[in-house]
C-alpha cells in the first residue's frame, strides 16, 4: 500500500484494535487490503460492486481463522505465550512478551496475513482479466 494515510490508520489496529485485543489487527488491516484493492469506489455504491471484496475478505477471515486458530488477538496472543497473555499496553508485559518470543511470533503472523491477502487479490485480478 502506497497510500500513506492508509498506513497511519492502520497502527491503530495494533494491539486488536487500540490494543484493546480484540480482532487481530492483521486480520482487519488484510481486509482493508482486500477491499482498497477488490471493493467500490466513489460513484459505484451498489451491492454489485460489493459481493468481490465481501466474498474474498469472508474468504482470507476463514483462512485467517483456520492458520491462527482465533480472529481475536487475545487468543492469538495467549497461545503464542504458551497460554499467557501479555498486554502489550503494559511496559513490563510488553518487554515479558518481547523476552517470550511473543512479538517474533505476532510478526510471522502479519507477514504471512499480508502475504496470503496479496496473493488473492493477484488470483482475483488474474480471474478478472480471464
Amino acid at each position: 500500500m502506497k497510500d500513506e494515510a492508509v498506513l497511519k490508520a492502520s497502527g491503530a489496529l495494533t494491539g486488536g484494535i487500540g490494543g484493546k485485543a480484540d480482532v487481530c489487527g492483521s486480520l482487519l488491516g488484510a481486509s482493508m487490503m482486500l477491499g482498497a484493492a477488490l471493493g467500490m469506489g466513489r460513484g459505484e455504491e451498489t451491492m454489485e460492486k460489493m459481493i468481490p471484496s465481501i466474498r474474498k475478505t469472508a474468504e482470507f477471515y476463514d483462512w485467517f481463522v483456520k492458520e491462527f486458530q482465533s480472529a481475536k488477538c487475545r487468543n492469538i496472543v495467549t497461545r503464542f505465550g504458551g497460554g499467557t497473555f501479555y498486554d502489550f499496553g503494559i511496559p513490563e508485559q510488553a518487554e515479558a512478551a518481547a523476552k517470550a518470543g511473543v512479538l517474533a511470533k505476532c510478526d510471522d503472523l502479519i507477514g504471512r496475513a499480508v502475504t496470503k491477502a496479496a496473493e488473492m487479490i493477484l488470483d482475483a485480478r488474474e480471474a478478472k482479466e480471464k
